[in-house]
């Protein structure tokens, strides 16, 4: 006889859904840690910037963007499954929280590595334009 839930493929998902969970909280207290308590509460735009110019910040923010959207593609996409019964609905569903999480991550990615520090905290004199 067989067991419920044995072998609906959502074990996987189940586990690893707690395992981004504590992922992003221990990221969230290296985060506060770091930048908040140790930093001595200096948090400004030319520190972003500068932070984000070191290829290992870039890569923790890359983490830490992928793993945030995975966990939260994940709990929507488990509600889908509990209260969309028809498949074809679930499948619509389904597909769509991945083609958005997909762009977020994209859109997110994109921001993180294309930056660049530019002049921007410097007021350009008249007539120069502000992003040279």
């Amino acid at each position: 006889m067989r067991q419920p839930g044995i072998g609906s493929g959502g074990a996987f998902d189940w586990f690893f859904q707690r395992i981004t969970g504590v992922v992003l909280f221990a990221a969230l207290v290296l985060h506060f840690l770091f930048l908040h308590y140790l930093n001595a509460g200096q948090v400004d735009a030319q520190g972003v910037w500068d932070r984000l110019q070191h290829p290992f910040w870039k890569t923790v923010d890359l983490l830490f963007l992928a793993t945030a959207i995975y966990h939260g593609a994940q709990g929507v996409i488990m509600n889908i499954r509990d209260y969309f019964h028809k498949p074809f609905w679930r499948l619509v569903a389904v597909s769509a929280v991945w083609v958005i999480g997909l762009g977020l991550l994209l859109a997110g990615a994109m921001t993180i590595i294309n930056l660049r520090a530019p002049n921007f905290f410097r007021i350009p004199a008249p007539g120069e334009h502000p992003l040279n």
